[in-house]
């Protein structure tokens, strides 16, 4: 008997909440979950999907994804409108959680995939669908990144 959308939910759940967490922290987790989930589970090709569990994850990470870049425009915005074009900032020293923060969404979800989540370069290339390649290049990328940064 096929598992049905509450049991596949019930079973993954937790594990895409820790996923998103990485990804938009972890006040917005949930929400992002809950949202890409509904919408997955609504989706047309919802029937079609082979693996759900890597359907699931990619959906979350394009919610968060645009989760991400909502609130990123909208602090762009009240940074602008509270602090004068003239004035000099300077930025704090960064965390690694800052750092990892700072990341494209992609190689953000590759770095919390492999390093928080444990998995290989081919399991994080079944679960996000793309290939083991790009995993490897987004890690390398986002190392690179994070050197530079943590300096």
């Amino acid at each position: 008997m096929d598992e049905t959308r509450e049991d596949l939910y019930r079973r993954h759940a937790d594990d895409l909440v820790r996923f998103a967490t990485g990804l938009v922290g972890p006040f917005d987790a949930p929400d992002v979950v809950m949202d890409a989930v509904m919408r997955a589970f609504l989706s047309p090709s919802w029937s079609g999907v082979g693996n759900h569990r890597a359907y699931l994850y990619r959906c979350v990470f394009n919610r968060a994804r645009t989760h991400y870049r909502s609130a990123l425009s909208r602090r762009v915005r009240e940074q602008r409108a509270a602090v004068p074009a003239t004035s000099e900032q300077s930025l704090p020293d960064l965390d690694v959680l800052e750092a990892v923060s700072r990341l494209s969404m992609r190689q953000r979800a590759v770095v919390v995939l492999t390093y928080w989540e444990d998995l290989t370069v081919e399991q994080v290339a079944g679960t996000l669908e793309i290939s083991e390649g790009s995993v490897r290049r987004h890690l390398a990328r986002a190392r690179a990144r994070l050197r530079e940064v943590l300096r």
